[in-house]
């Protein structure tokens, strides 16, 4: 499942890359007149459906589904790589009563998802449109509506090659879900795990990081630096934790040697988190050594930094907004300079 990309070669030259998309369910055209609430497109769930949105234009989708059964709708847009269409999809009831809506997402940026549990048995309707009523020819989208299961990000968000990781997706509109996974036998930081239920799969994967070196799991109470999750490991090294409430900070000990090099980077965007990571190196005694917001022209943290000594130090991390909550994942690593 997933983009796959491809070019064309022929006797004159070779095309630029395009983007050809895969998914789990069979695929429908959409069909004018659904522009209307009333009017809606008939299609079964668990169903793929290739549309476009004209300007101002608005698409509708009528489902049934029973008491009790998840609806989950999730939108392949911008990633098609075409126009710059920022959809938004929700979830509406027989009476038009909107159960569930998105614009854009911390797990698919400006491409939406949204899911729900039917309360009753009957008629549901998914709404799409360009989220400012804009449109074109060109705007394409590919509208994935069914049963599959639909959490928004993975914890731990990240282990090492070879190892089973026992993960928690969470966001999902029916709890959180537990896995055990068989991370590859290589390190891939783009890796990631496409959640299925009862033979279901959903479209999107959550991204789970691998690489070839320990992960040390927060353990609370580490919001200050004498309560820091203390590790007699030396880096290289990763750090998982979640930034669960409003003002929380998290801390972690770790060894290092004198001379070591590495890039300290936060991952928390780039792993579907809502987190803004805020990164801090410095010594056990209190005294900073290093820090920073955004790097790279984005929310995610990044400090270089040698080691001046043989010894313990303390990273820390909390959000620039001073915010949290369950899904506020984060993954710190410390890579190889």
């Amino acid at each position: 499942f997933g983009q796959h990309e491809m070019r064309i070669r022929t006797a004159s030259g070779l095309s630029t890359m395009k983007t050809f998309w895969v998914g789990p369910f069979p695929n429908v055209k959409e069909m004018e007149p659904n522009s209307e609430f009333d009017k809606a497109q008939k299609v079964a769930l668990n169903s793929t459906i290739n549309g476009v949105v004209t300007n101002e234009d608005v698409d509708y989708y009528e489902i049934e589904a029973k008491k009790g059964q998840q609806i989950s709708a999730e939108v392949e847009a911008i990633r098609l790589s075409g126009a710059l269409f920022d959809p938004y999809v929700a979830i509406l009831d027989s009476r038009r009563f909107e159960l569930a809506a998105c614009d854009d997402s911390s797990l698919l940026l400006q491409d939406s998802v949204a899911s729900v549990i039917a309360s009753e048995d009957g008629i549901y309707r998914i709404e799409i449109r360009d989220s400012s009523y804009r449109g074109a020819n060109n705007f394409y989208y590919r509208l994935h509506v069914g049963t599959f299961p639909r959490p928004l990000i993975a914890f731990p968000a990240g282990g090492k090659a070879g190892e089973k990781l026992e993960v928690t997706l969470m966001g999902d509109p029916g709890g959180s879900i537990r896995k055990t996974l068989q991370l590859p036998p290589q390190a891939n930081p783009d890796f990631g795990h496409f959640p299925d239920n009862n033979g279901t799969y959903a479209p999107s994967p959550n991204k789970i990081r691998v690489t070839d070196y320990a992960s040390i799991l927060e353990v609370e109470p580490n919001n200050n630096p004498k309560q820091a999750t203390a590790t007699e490991l030396v880096l290289p090294l990763a750090f998982d934790g979640i930034i669960e409430k409003d003002g929380d900070i998290d801390y972690f000990r770790f060894k290092a040697k004198k001379g070591q090099k590495f890039n300290l980077r936060a991952h928390a965007r780039s792993i579907s988190s809502p987190l803004d990571p805020v990164l801090a190196v410095r010594e056990v005694s209190g005294k900073s050594l290093k820090g920073n917001d955004d790097a790279n022209n984005g929310p995610d943290s990044l400090i270089t930094f040698t080691f001046p000594n043989d010894g313990e130090y303390i990273i820390s991390i909390h959000d620039h907004l001073r915010k949290g909550g369950p899904q506020h994942v984060y993954r710190i690593e410390a890579e190889d300079f």
